[in-house]
């Protein structure tokens, strides 16, 4: 009888360990869909829905870039994106026998920085935004059911505590190494990696399609 009861209590609490981690891991999916990017231009066939999506799965997957100056391989890219829709959608099949076929196409790479001064520490920032246009084609019928742009950033920081020499004599020089040698004693951190970035926006294309929350 006793031994019973122990082999109960070991069970209800395998059960409540499995309600836990399945309210745990859905309260994530819906996070991640809470906080996905907007999508720009956002077309949407009305017979493309979760079901119709889960039901017939995503085939082929293309990456194209057009930056210029950039040479950004295919076939990586291809690599990422996938990756990106298992991750973020499990309950979407991926692969060859899926009706839905994706193409996406980086349409900009672009990096900016700014500078601040404040209460005697510099920051400067370097943002890097990447934006891919997407295009989402049912096979069977050649119709597009889904297409947009998604516009992902992220930014790097480097704070700088101001060190302004007391003496005139100290400032002039500062300002002529600094002129002879053309460095600044403040520069900006690298960007984001590309690869980073363009890895958000594929995530966030994942997010947009049509899920069942």
């Amino acid at each position: 009888m006793g031994f019973s009861t122990v082999m109960v209590r070991i069970f209800n609490l395998k059960v409540l360990s499995a309600l836990v981690t399945a309210a745990f891991l859905a309260g994530c999916e819906t996070l991640d869909h809470l906080t996905a990017p907007g999508v720009e231009g956002l077309l949407l066939a009305p017979d493309f829905t979760a079901v119709a999506l889960t039901d017939g799965g995503i085939g082929d997957t293309g990456v194209r870039s057009t930056l210029d100056g950039r040479t950004v391989s295919p076939q990586s890219l291809q690599t990422m994106l996938t990756a990106a829709i298992r991750s973020k959608r499990p309950d979407v099949f991926v692969g060859t026998r899926g009706r839905y076929q994706v193409s996406a196409q980086v349409i900009g790479d672009d990096v900016s920085k700014r500078s601040q001064d404040i209460e005697g520490t510099t920051y400067r920032w370097a943002k890097r935004q990447v934006r891919v246009s997407y295009s989402v084609v049912d096979g069977a019928t050649g119709r597009q059911v889904w297409g947009g742009i998604i516009a992902t950033e992220n930014e790097t920081l480097a704070t700088y505590e101001i060190q302004r020499p007391t003496k005139t004599s100290e400032r002039v020089l500062e300002e002529i190494v600094t002129a002879l040698t053309d460095t600044d004693p403040y520069p900006y951190p690298d960007p984001p990696a590309f690869n980073a970035v363009v890895t958000q926006n594929f995530e966030g294309f994942a997010l947009n399609l049509p899920y069942q929350s």
